[in-house]
């Protein structure tokens, strides 16, 4: 069969659901190959038409994460994988397999048995040492097919090493005469089985026990524990046995424990510092800077996958015992290793009062919260306290958010609880730009669940908007976008007046990287048939909500532009 062909089989034997595809003039042998599949009813494997780079990677990342399934991207030469690089490198920070084919050419026109692929070959598509050398640094590995003979290992290769621990998404450089070549797929072609070994040595985890058991002030610090949704019900498990509170620290990425529990506490640093135990469950960055943690005495256990970080340049946490496999398993062992102890019977009465101690600041905590947010709730233009307050009652239980705001982050994940797996998705990377393919790429996972982008109006500028609102029509994958509109970047508002708190900034109000004109939001949705609206009473925010969740089901994407106060959380 022609390469292209031999792709798309390959992908499909390795249980790829989609493959996501910025059109480049390098994948009519892959095009053909979904008309001859189509024409047989083959729909085993999709192909998803992507408007944008960005959002191919995007689309596959959010739909990975919900799924834990990694998937194929098709970017065309050169450009392809300059304008998805940033999404190439969130993907690669936040740890989500997938396998991205970029374009080449390996002959330039020479090779006379095959149709001349154009003199753009020559003239401007290809760069010196091919996709590969431009992206080294965005993804966990690259390589090119140098051989239609090595096609097939190729890919097979490249998808196994991009679910290998710590996963990331791989890149691979492909030919055009690869694709129109012919190859050979081996009859008995099929993905190697590959057990890994994952248990820790059960000394280590009795001495986790053992610490645990010992602590009167113990708290656990999170961020992405909740990217495997089978770590959730141990860990509650762990946490309500020994009243552990729960603090997700600087940027969550998941619903890491449900923040409607009574045991889940706003992040605290003093807490931090009074702990004699922290749980460190795959949190990157539990306090910061680094001196300022918990004393020199308080014991630390990391629990995770990944141990230290290899993705990052730098990680200076110290802990005295890092329990590094999938945490699940590890979090099971530790409960059955705490129940099963005489010294938990004993103290049962005692994990009991600090239980109940918790509960009541958690209620104390979050109930005035939610007093703040309800004082604002007249205030025009609107407080974004109340917004996240609103939401929070008009949003269903079902209901996905996918967040992208800076200022605003805090606020939503404290007032908007979320308490299902993977009903809260936020990006890792200090890139803007990531929602709108990661909210697609949900959707098509979870298409039953409404889905809903709780977005800045700098970072709604930043995500390829016409792409992904184009997408979302072509593909039937309807989404309500909620623009968090206060006509600025007040992320860099807030770090001018910090660091020239009596300079000409402040004196004058001339705030330059702060201003966004404000354009009329809710017009995108016209262009692609759905419900847009401008919400500038507070009391028009639920009403709004409603209206979107019906246009959704009938089909329809909605946009809600809400014109908020520049309030600046602190």
């Amino acid at each position: 069969m022609h390469g292209g062909k031999a792709m798309v089989e390959v992908f499909k034997g390795a249980g790829v659901d989609y493959v996501f595809c910025s059109p480049g003039t390098e994948w009519p042998p892959v095009w053909e190959a979904f008309a001859e599949a189509k024409e047989r009813g083959d729909t085993s494997i999709q192909y998803i038409n992507c408007r944008h780079e960005a959002l191919a990677v995007a689309m596959a990342s959010g739909y990975t994460k919900v799924t834990g399934k990694p998937q194929a991207v098709l970017l065309h030469a050169t450009a392809g994988p300059l304008n998805g690089a940033m999404y190439l490198r969130a993907a690669y920070q936040e740890r989500v397999p997938m396998v991205i084919c970029c374009g080449e050419t390996s002959a330039y026109g020479e090779d006379t048995r095959l149709p001349d692929p154009g003199n753009q070959w020559v003239h401007d598509l290809v760069d010196i040492g091919g996709p590969g050398e431009l992206l080294r640094r965005c993804v966990k590995w690259s390589d090119r097919v140098t051989s239609p003979t090595i096609l097939v290992n190729s890919i097979e290769r490249a998808l196994e090493i991009a679910v290998e621990p710590p996963a990331g998404p791989v890149l691979l450089g492909v030919p055009f005469e690869c694709m129109l070549d012919e190859v050979a797929l081996p009859q008995n072609s099929r993905p190697n089985r590959v057990e890994r070994p994952v248990a820790i040595d059960e000394r280590a985890i009795e001495e986790a026990v053992a610490m645990l058991l010992r602590a009167e002030r113990p708290v656990l610090l999170t961020e992405h524990l909740g990217r495997d949704v089978a770590a959730l019900k141990p860990l509650v498990d762990l946490c309500e046995s020994l009243a552990i509170p729960v603090m997700e620290s600087y940027r969550p990425a998941f619903v890491n424990f449900p923040r409607d529990h009574g045991l889940f506490l706003p992040y605290d640093l003093g807490r931090v510092q009074a702990a004699d135990l922290v749980l460190m469950a795959d949190a990157v960055s539990p306090w910061y800077p680094l001196d300022k943690g918990p004393k020199a005495d308080a014991k630390v256990i990391f629990l995770g996958d990944e141990f230290p970080y290899s993705r990052l340049p730098f990680w200076g946490y110290k802990v005295d015992l890092a329990l590094v496999a999938p945490p699940a398993a590890t979090l099971t062992r530790l409960v059955n290793g705490v129940k099963r102890s005489e010294a938990f019977a004993a103290k049962r009465a005692a994990y009991q009062e600090r239980l109940r101690q918790i509960q009541q600041e958690h209620d104390k905590r979050f109930g005035a919260m939610h007093g703040d947010a309800i004082a604002h709730s007249g205030d025009v233009p609107i407080d974004p306290r109340w917004l996240c307050h609103a939401l929070s009652e008009a949003l269903p239980a079902s209901g996905v958010i996918v967040e992208e705001t800076t200022t605003h982050r805090t606020l939503i994940q404290n007032l908007i609880p979320r308490s299902q797996p993977m009903s809260y998705l936020a990006r890792v990377t200090g890139g803007l730009g990531v929602s709108l393919g990661y909210a697609l790429g949900a959707k098509l996972a979870m298409k039953n669940r409404p889905v809903f982008v709780l977005v800045g109006d700098g970072g709604f500028h930043y995500n390829p908007v016409p792409s992904c609102l184009g997408a979302a029509q072509e593909h039937h994958l309807p989404i309500t976008v909620i623009v968090f509109n206060n006509q600025r970047y007040l992320s860099m508002e807030r770090g001018l007046l910090r660091y020239y708190p009596d300079g000409a900034s402040k004196k004058t109000g001339i705030h330059f990287g702060g201003p966004i004109a404000g354009p009329d939001y809710r017009y995108y949705a016209d262009i692609y048939g759905g419900y847009g609206v401008q919400v500038k009473d507070p009391k028009e925010i639920k009403p709004a909500v409603e209206r979107a969740l019906k246009e959704n089901a009938a089909g329809r994407l909605a946009v809600i532009d809400v014109v908020l106060s520049d309030y600046l959380p602190r």
